[in-house]
């Protein structure tokens, strides 16, 4: 008998055991952040309407604008989720889908742009937006008639794209003041093909335009490495040499045939920050008939694994006897270790002289967080 009580209890005690575990299991799982969850996230739609007109930045534009240019967008927008959740506030980066007109149909025409954009918040609801993607031109200069050879601006259909704005985004909810209901936004918009091909004046369209929104809740899958407990034991951006070279292609003239440009350089970046820092360094640049040299410094601005420097240089040895000065837009984005790809513009003031595609490399093997990981 007392054998048989004894293997109840016994049975019991594992019963129970077994149940506590089970239950310690549970909790360690619902607490652990290595345990995939899953993260209610509130897109943003977009679609707004507007005009503005075409900026005469060259005076042989001026006699082309025949009225006012018109626009509609759809822009498409995220809640920012890694490094960028952390270190700005309500960050968002998206997409825009963007048509118009440009007041300007015999020359310029119709443009369409595909972007991929970021929202910084600015001040009570107003938000900075950059973006930048792929452009097409409807009517653009050729030889086939003297009506083409007018067309002046810009010389190929495909371009690169380029919108900076300021936006107040429409707010929802029944508790949003009636005002706030329909978006602002300003914008202004850019088409251009770094003179790939010529010519390339470019153009600019500015716009005004109103937007309604609506949100749209989706449920995302993420892990740890989504959260603030991995991402606080990042360290800051490394800062030291990064060596890189590019080459790229250009049209001096609308019937010159292309030349190709290389170019070598090295970089030293300071004043560290997860958001902005500084880069000065020295370049060669090569082309068949000449080569220069210059030294330059400027801003980066970081965006966690993609960096832009924006600086401005003086020609120590001159490839162009008319221009002492450039200016470059490079964008890097972080490969793997200490490699990067590079994808930059070199320009004359405002006269695109030449883009570039390279690689850069950062001795010691780091990547954008500190020395490379195993």
């Amino acid at each position: 008998m007392w054998r048989t009580v004894r293997e109840h209890v016994v049975l019991a005690q594992a019963i129970l055991t077994t149940f506590l575990c089970g239950m310690c299991c549970c909790a360690f799982a619902q607490q652990s952040p290595f345990q995939d969850r899953e993260r209610v996230r509130e897109d943003q739609w977009e679609i707004a309407i507007g005009g503005g007109f075409l900026m005469p930045h060259r005076a042989s534009i001026r006699s082309m604008i025949q009225g006012h240019a018109h626009m509609a967008h759809v822009h498409w927008s995220t809640a920012a989720g890694g490094l960028w959740s952390c270190t700005r506030e309500n960050a968002r980066w998206g997409a825009t889908l963007r048509t118009g007109t440009t007041g300007a149909p015999d020359h310029i025409g119709t443009q369409v742009a595909l972007l991929g954009t970021a929202d910084l918040r600015l001040w009570r609801g107003w938000q900075v937006r950059l973006g930048g993607g792929w452009g097409w031109t409807s009517t653009v200069w050729g030889m086939g008639s003297a009506n083409e050879r007018q067309r002046v601006v810009i010389g190929s259909p495909n371009n690169a794209a380029i919108q900076l704005g300021v936006h107040r985004p429409a707010r929802q909810g029944a508790d949003a003041p009636w005002h706030t209901r329909v978006g602002v936004h300003v914008t202004f918009d850019h088409q251009s093909n770094a003179s790939f091909t010529q010519p390339n004046l470019g153009t600019n369209v500015v716009s005004l335009a109103a937007s309604i929104g609506w949100p749209h809740t989706v449920r995302r899958p993420i892990r740890s490495e989504d959260t603030l407990a991995v991402i606080a034991v990042l360290p800051a951006p490394v800062e030291g040499v990064r060596l890189h070279a590019a080459t790229g292609r250009r049209q001096p003239a609308p019937l010159a045939p292309r030349e190709s440009v290389a170019e070598l350089g090295v970089d030293v970046r300071f004043g560290g920050g997860l958001r902005m820092g500084y880069v000065a360094g020295s370049m060669v640049f090569v082309r068949p008939d000449a080569t220069g040299i210059g030294t330059h410094a400027g801003f980066q601005i970081r965006f966690t694994r993609v960096h832009i420097d924006l600086v401005h240089g003086r020609y120590l040895c001159r490839w162009q006897p008319e221009e002492g000065h450039y200016n470059r837009v490079v964008l890097h984005a972080h490969w793997r270790d200490g490699w990067w790809f590079n994808l930059g513009l070199l320009t004359h003031g405002f006269r695109a002289h030449h883009p570039a595609l390279g690689v850069g490399y950062v001795p010691g093997g780091r990547h954008p967080y500190g020395r490379r990981q195993h």
